[in-house]
């Protein structure tokens, strides 16, 4: 899958479009999808292959650890 100029897998799409979910509730009119995974920072949001309710509370997390 291409975003923009970079290429990303469909996993890593999906958890992009989560955790864009959680933090701006998909308003495209504050912060695009597009922007989102360009202007990431997994030093503060966690890496985008980690999958732990300790970094990151999106729903795709929660399904990945439902006892945490």
């Amino acid at each position: 899958m291409t975003i923009g100029i970079e290429e990303i897998s469909e996993e890593d799409y999906n958890h992009y479009f989560h955790k864009w979910l959680y933090y701006y509730g998909g308003a495209h009119d504050v912060v695009s999808l597009k922007q989102f995974i360009q202007e990431y920072d997994s030093d503060s949001m966690g890496d985008i292959n980690i999958y732990s309710v300790d970094q990151c509370p999106c729903v795709m997390c929660l399904e990945e650890n439902p006892n945490e």
